[in-house]
């Protein structure tokens, strides 16, 4: 156990607990007097963070290979919940994402993009002699489209989403060449004015709050606005904890998933959004360097598509906070209170862990990475292996 926890990747757990505390702090600051006990979200979100970093130091035990052997069943397991929840989950706010099972609520969605991640390195490591075939990133292609269709029937456009940015970076490192990302944008821009037919009337009014936020400032774009005031009448360091009439009058809806971010900014000012950023960064780029260092394709894939969910999900969250992105409901990884994003994050967390903690003992096999240009090795050059 001593030797095991001397492999752990320290950086990425700091980075982890630091942005897990930043979503505890900001939701102590509008928990309702009158509750105690799990009735608090601020204890909910401590509580279900440590049991999701207790998930995570399992995981980081576990040899991440194990997941090859397993990556079939969990995604059609995965499938299959998000094909029920569309049948029989709770119908709420003109949506089916999830189900309630007395006091748990499951979201199919948020568990579905680790298992496709699972699934699509086991595919792209298991033939890459062929990385660069265009058989091989259509099928691929395929695992990705399967559950962001079942879950943009929800309709929930903005997990959607999230899936095309895994699969382009998973694809892009297995070695595909550049026209073949090409390929799903293409035919996205083809397919927009079939979309916009087809797409709920929520979604089509998002899209034109994003270009112009103040066309209905007290409907679709009044978050947006509330947002921007949030943040911006925080300055250098905040009105501090508790203080700021946007968040502590409420003006500011949906802070405790959606707009945590500005409310963050209300509270702690650019210092404190410096400093969250700062924390995504870190557990970012590190999630990138375990992959490089990775000693197969299998664990590279794996730590590139997590890192990939990671990005995008902040960078959508965060964009829309500040307005350079649509409002999509994506929650802010580790700092809002959805408990399923949480503790899928969490467990995605122990299993780069693992991959980092394991990388002894995994067998060694020269693999070419074809990109753009060029080839990068198997082994990483030795600067990067010191970082």
């Amino acid at each position: 156990m001593i030797i095991r926890l001397a492999r752990i990747e320290w950086p990425t757990v700091i980075s982890t607990v630091a942005l897990v505390a930043f979503g505890v702090l900001m939701l102590s600051t509008t928990a309702d007097p009158n509750t105690t006990g799990l009735q608090n979200q601020a204890v909910q979100k401590a509580v279900l963070g440590v049991v999701g970093l207790t998930l995570a130091f399992a995981m980081a035990h576990i040899d991440y290979r194990a997941l090859h052997g397993v990556a079939g069943p969990v995604y059609l397991l995965g499938v299959a919940a998000l094909i029920l929840v569309l049948l029989v989950g709770d119908f709420d706010l003109g949506a089916r994402r999830w189900f309630e099972i007395g006091p748990i609520v499951v979201q199919p969605s948020e568990f579905m993009k680790l298992a496709a991640v699972i699934a699509l390195a086991k595919y792209l490591a298991d033939r890459s002699d062929a990385p660069r075939s265009l058989r091989t990133v259509v099928v691929s292609l395929g695992i990705m489209v399967v559950p962001a269709g079942l879950i943009f029937l929800g309709p929930d456009l903005g997990t959607a989403l999230i899936f095309g940015a895994i699969w382009m970076a998973m694809v892009f490192v297995a070695g595909a060449r550049w026209w073949h990302l090409l390929l799903p944008i293409v035919a996205a821009l083809a397919a927009f004015p079939f979309a916009w037919f087809f797409a709920q009337d929520y979604m089509r009014q998002r899209f034109v709050t994003f270009l112009d936020p103040s066309s209905d400032p007290l409907g679709a774009g009044y978050n947006v606005l509330q947002a921007r005031i949030s943040i911006g009448s925080g300055g250098w360091l905040g009105h501090g904890l508790g203080q700021g009439s946007q968040s502590q009058l409420e003006f500011l809806r949906v802070r405790d998933t959606d707009f945590i971010f500005a409310m963050l900014g209300e509270q702690l000012g650019l210092a404190g959004t410096l400093g969250l950023l700062g924390f995504f960064t870190l557990l970012i780029v590190q999630a990138l360097v375990i992959g490089l260092r990775a000693r197969d394709m299998f664990g590279r894939l794996l730590a590139i598509g997590i890192a990939a969910m990671l990005f995008t999900q902040s960078f959508v969250n965060i964009g829309m906070n500040v307005g350079v992105m649509p409002v999509t409901g994506i929650t802010l990884p580790l700092v809002s209170l959805g408990k399923n994003s949480l503790l899928v994050t969490l467990v995605a967390i122990g299993v780069l862990l693992s991959i980092h903690s394991h990388r002894a003992a995994a067998p060694f096999r020269q693999q070419s990475m074809h990109v753009v240009r060029g080839s990068l090795p198997s082994t990483p050059p030795r600067g990067l292996s010191d970082l």
